[in-house]
């Protein structure tokens, strides 16, 4: 039987939608094209302009006037025409095998009577030096800019269309929770439970993921799920985040208990129900995103505690660019403005002063909109969610 191809979820109307959006702002940039490595950012930024996933070493070249050229390592045996099955938006002709990446850049860069002109890179960052020293000694006179932050500017904004595949992933995890819930029971393991949530992503053809999960009140940060007894009176916190095959994806974080909480933990509680509107009601477009990072480190310390790892951008990954940071001191420090209909994951991991227990963490999305911003994951949304019984 010949090879099934997969239904596409974005439109070709989606497609000209980004490309054009690119094109204007490269040359609004003063750019004649955009070098996009696929390895950056999860391969983010590549799929973004092509419908398909990129290893560490593909790159697409995306000049502002003709056609973008995907190139692939000769050494992968992928060819154009894989690819174009797999719903490669880039026509096959386009599509072409490389044994030097660099070099072939630089060809195509002269070929197109760009070598004396400005060139976007994203980025620097993820650009081995040697492929760079390579590119920059055949084309002399290009200059290349950091174009990371433009590009995601694009990026960052969702369409309908991408916000109907987002709900989609939410859906998902909202099933997972349900899951998990449903088979939380002393006497099992971390990994008995938590094997039937990822089952159902399994079966929603999800691979790319990360499971956590915090069943040990001494231990002041979350973990991967092992042979640990869950036990009763342990709260227990549930962290599945992911990204489906085809793009999208979705990340809540829900804490389950068997009693209600008091003393320290209520009034961790009552700092998550304060923290969920202070999102709804200061996450909006035009805020700097330390800003934002600073008002929910600044929150947790008036109630007493300490937080790290705030959050992120939700997109094609379920980590996308930007995250939540308090400024450039932390390692994933950008220098970015919250957009209009960007989608973000807020989880600050909550515990004592010191990096002690006790631990909380809830993980919402949240859609920030012209006029409001949306709180997204709505299912189980207590704080705690109670554990049947």
């Amino acid at each position: 039987m010949p090879e099934q191809e997969p239904e596409p979820e974005l439109s070709l109307k989606e497609k000209e939608r980004r490309w054009s959006l690119l094109r204007d702002k490269l040359k609004g940039a003063g750019l004649s094209a955009l070098i996009v490595y696929g390895g950056t950012q999860l391969g983010v930024p590549l799929h973004y302009l092509t419908r398909v996933w990129g290893s560490k070493m593909n790159m697409v070249i995306f000049p502002v006037d003709g056609e973008p050229v995907l190139l692939i390592p000769s050494n992968t045996g992928m060819i154009g025409q894989q690819l174009v099955k797999q719903g490669c938006w880039v026509p096959e002709d386009n599509i072409r095998s490389s044994p030097n990446l660099a070099t072939d850049a630089a060809k195509l860069i002269i070929s197109l009577k760009l070598s004396k002109t400005r060139i976007g890179i994203d980025s620097f960052r993820f650009w081995p030096v040697f492929e760079y020293q390579t590119f920059a000694e055949l084309c002399l006179a290009v200059q290349l800019v950091e174009a990371h932050r433009l590009f995601g500017e694009i990026r960052g904004p969702k369409s309908s269309e991408e916000l109907a595949l987002m709900e989609k992933a939410i859906r998902i995890s909202d099933l997972a929770h349900y899951t998990f819930l449903d088979n939380l029971k002393p006497g099992l393991t971390e990994e008995e439970v938590a094997g039937k949530a990822n089952e159902i992503l399994t079966a929603h053809d999800i691979v790319d993921r990360i499971i956590l999960i915090h069943s040990c009140p001494e231990i002041a940060y979350p973990y991967r799920p092992g042979p640990t007894v869950i036990q009763k009176p342990n709260p227990v916190t549930f962290s599945p985040e992911f990204t489906r095959n085809l793009g999208y994806g979705a990340q809540m974080i829900r804490a389950y208990w068997w009693n209600e909480p008091e003393g320290v933990y209520k009034r961790m509680f009552e700092l998550w129900a304060e923290m969920r509107k202070m999102v709804v009601r200061e996450f909006r477009p035009g805020v700097e995103i330390t800003d934002a990072g600073k008002k929910i480190g600044d929150m947790v310390s008036e109630w007493g505690f300490e937080c790290d790892k705030l959050g992120h951008a939700v997109g094609l990954s379920y980590g996308d660019a930007p995250y939540i940071t308090a400024g450039p001191h932390e390692r994933d420090y950008m220098e970015w403005t919250i957009l209009t209909d960007e989608v973000y994951a807020v989880h600050p991991m909550v515990r004592a002063r010191g990096g002690k227990a006790p631990f909380t963490m809830i993980g919402d999305m949240y859609l920030i909109g012209k006029d409001g911003t949306r709180w997204m994951t709505t299912a189980l949304p207590g704080l705690p969610e109670m554990i049947p019984q």
